[in-house]
């Protein structure tokens, strides 16, 4: 006699039954050496009687339960819980109805692209020995006391961060991941004018912006600024060449970032390049240093030496030389001694304090419900 409920179609001793249905076999004759085959699962009680040669019952077994079970695990979740530049934390939530979740070291086998990294009776692993800012495509296999299995796949990332060199040109970076990034510019130092005189330092911004996977961000590290000619990179203020004895530095580049276009009006973030030294009568005096918001005079009364570009104005040029504008700093006057000012400005104002540094980095924070800066410095 079989009694139980099934938990999926199949036969009992030959009779058919379905999902959920409640059997009772009664008495069933099978004869001496014979089977009776039960291919549905659930949780079976079978209790066997025998009868002597006058047909008379003589005795009952102790009923036998027993478990059949094909079906696999239901793993309901497989999410990443923490991240770092090298390790990826994971979290397994799994459920069997019939014979439950395992509990041996090998009830979970996590996976590292086709690479099995371990085996665990832990619904919750750490993948160690990653590269930062990196995609991974991660697994697990999850196994039942009846020895069935089931997996799930999860493609996530590590944390990190993303710095761009100076080279003269536009850089892009597509954004991997949807969520909060962090960004920080350093605009560029001012040339240095014949007598050494200090240049400005250029200036740094930092904000965050929240940004969508697969969005191109233009990166423009400013060039330093050079002793005669030419301001560097990205808006600095050229100064003048007509003299090889004395002669002014030109100004420092702006560096920025730009969403979608290579276009001043794309910035979102700019430091302002710092302004170029002076030489001749002004050669004691020291250039602005550029800005975040707030860039510093250059000189005495703004006399010789460059003004460092901002975020919301680029640098003058010494006494004599041009107004900085939109994305340039002032270029020199006539006086071949004087500073060009610093390269900056951009539309949108951030939050952003001045320091003296040249470097450009990109940061991505976690939008989990604790934000997890990913920073590899």
């Amino acid at each position: 006699r079989v009694t139980g409920t099934a938990k999926g179609n199949g036969a009992i001793g030959g009779t058919t039954v379905t999902t959920n249905q409640v059997v009772d076999t009664g008495e069933v004759e099978i004869a001496n050496g014979g089977t009776f085959t039960i291919t549905t699962d659930g949780t079976w009680t079978v209790t066997a009687y025998s009868y002597d040669y006058s047909g008379r019952k003589s005795a009952a077994s102790t009923g036998l339960v027993f478990t059949r079970d094909t079906v696999g695990p239901t793993i309901s979740s497989f999410t990443r819980t923490a991240r770092a530049a090298s390790t990826i934390n994971v979290s397994v939530s799994a459920s069997d109805a019939l014979s439950g979740i395992g509990t041996t070291s090998s009830t979970y086998t996590y996976y590292q692209g086709s690479t099995s990294k371990g085996t665990s009776a832990s619904n919750t692993y750490q993948y160690t020995g990653l590269s930062a800012f990196t995609n991974y495509t991660l697994k697990v296999i999850v196994k039942d006391k009846s020895g069935n299995t089931s997996e799930k796949s999860l493609t996530t990332m590590t944390a990190g961060s993303k710095n761009f060199a100076y080279t003269g040109a536009a850089q892009t970076f597509t954004v991997p991941e949807t969520g909060k990034y962090k960004l920080e510019v350093w605009g560029a130092q001012g040339g240095v004018g014949s007598s050494g005189g200090a240049a400005g330092k250029g200036g740094y911004s930092v904000g965050t912006i929240s940004l969508t996977s697969s969005t191109t961000l233009y990166i423009l590290v400013g060039g330093q600024g050079t002793t005669r000619g030419s301001g560097g990179f990205n808006g600095g203020g050229s100064a003048q060449t007509s003299r090889s004895d004395f002669y002014g530095g030109s100004g420092g580049g702006a560096t920025d970032i730009r969403i979608q276009t290579n276009s001043l009006y794309s910035r979102v973030i700019v430091a302002g390049g710092g302004g170029g030294s002076s030489d001749g009568n002004n050669r004691a005096t020291s250039a602005g240093y550029g800005g975040g918001v707030t860039g510093g005079t250059g000189g005495s009364s703004h006399n010789g030496q460059g003004g460092g570009g901002t975020a919301t104005a680029g640098g003058y040029g010494g006494s004599g030389g041009t107004a900085g504008s939109f994305g340039q700093g002032g270029n020199l006057g006539s006086s071949d001694y004087l500073g060009g000012g610093g390269g900056g400005w951009y539309r949108r104002r951030w939050w952003c304090r001045s320091r003296w540094r040249f470097r450009l980095c990109l940061h991505l924070i976690n939008s989990l419900t604790i934000s997890i800066r990913l920073l590899v410095k």
